[in-house]
């Protein structure tokens, strides 16, 4: 993760939903951290707890689901705050969302309110941190759009959602959540619904923002190959649970946990077009709600052993910054 210290550090997280059918264990004990001017890719397929990991993060988690246990540490100059213990509707969490920690979500269009404009949308969120005049953070504001790559800025600025591209909608909301200079900014499968063109050049914007504005990121998606353009470091989650977490060299190059390699398997390449068939991992996710025996993954991994069926591995060091759950490594190589 680096040598400074982590700007947010997630310990023993556990979001569990309670319902009419069970408890949901969204989120199964999690442990991350991140440091300033760092990106952290979350890998896993839909259902393993990335997207609810990172409202725990936000202070978002939404009734009947609550945070049951762990930490959300962010540390500021003078002093440690833990998100999980905060009010989700009190002043102090308040002040931290959008201020200090601010969120693009998958698709803008549900996030962006279509009845105001672009550029007073993106007015509200600065004059809602910061005590400046309505024609200053319009100037702002114009100035972020223009930051974000969108041409004709004081154009678009007087636009509703519904006419700008969906390109240019993802870039008017990274530029809302950039609007106050956050120190972490999560970024919730931001190009899932975007053309691969569109793609790149929203990766390297916020590229670019990290490197300009010194902000550290935590970039949530299903796609490997989004993350190696991306991250710094990984992790891969499965089932509410962390499972591999590496620098994204050694995570590509020395994957461990057979998930992981699934996830890569499943990658089509230029390189080897035509050498080799995609595999695909067999099964589903397992329900949240399913009492949890063993390794999780082991109804649906190739590798499977009977240990694997009735122990947890826990997540252990392989090598140097490199952690996986599973007894594989450990049986043989």
């Amino acid at each position: 993760m680096g040598a400074a210290e982590p700007l947010i550090e997630v310990k023993d997280l556990k979001v569990h939903f309670h319902t009419e059918d069970g408890v949901a264990r969204a989120v199964d004990g999690v442990d991350f951290a991140i440091a300033p001017e760092r990106t952290l890719g979350v890998v896993g397929e839909s259902g393993c707890g990335k997207s609810v990991t990172a409202r725990a993060v936000m202070g978002l988690i939404d009734a009947p689901g609550r945070i049951v246990q762990g930490e959300i540490l962010l540390r500021r100059q003078s002093q440690v705050v833990d998100i999980s213990k905060l009010d989700p509707r009190g002043r102090e969490i308040r002040g931290i969302r959008g201020n200090e920690i601010a969120m693009i979500f998958q698709e803008p269009m549900t996030s962006l309110n279509p009845v105001f404009k672009i550029g007073d949308q993106i007015v509200e969120a600065i004059l809602l941190h910061d005590r400046i005049g309505r024609r200053e953070a319009r100037e702002r504001a114009v100035d972020l759009l223009a930051a974000v790559g969108i041409p004709l800025p004081r154009q678009r600025f007087e636009q509703f959602p519904h006419q700008l591209s969906g390109g240019m909608r993802q870039r008017a909301m990274i530029a809302m959540a950039m609007s106050c200079n956050p120190r972490l900014l999560i970024a919730d499968e931001p190009t899932t619904a975007l053309d691969v063109t569109i793609q790149a050049q929203v990766m390297d914007l916020m590229n670019a923002l990290r490197r300009d504005f010194n902000t550290a990121i935590m970039f949530i998606t299903h796609d490997l190959g989004v993350i190696a353009g991306m991250a710094d470091d990984v992790v891969v989650m499965y089932l509410g649970r962390i499972v591999e977490s590496a620098p994204v060299r050694e995570i590509f190059h020395h994957p461990k946990h057979p998930y992981t390699r699934g996830l890569m398997g499943s990658i089509p390449s230029l390189a080897d077009w035509g050498a080799r068939r995609l595999t695909a991992i067999e099964g589903v996710v397992p329900s949240p709600f399913a009492e949890r025996q063993g390794c999780g993954f082991a109804p649906r991994c190739p590798h499977a052993m009977e240990i694997c069926r009735t122990r947890d591995p826990g997540l252990e060091d392989v090598a140097p910054g490199h952690a996986a759950a599973c007894f594989l490594h450990r049986a043989a190589p």
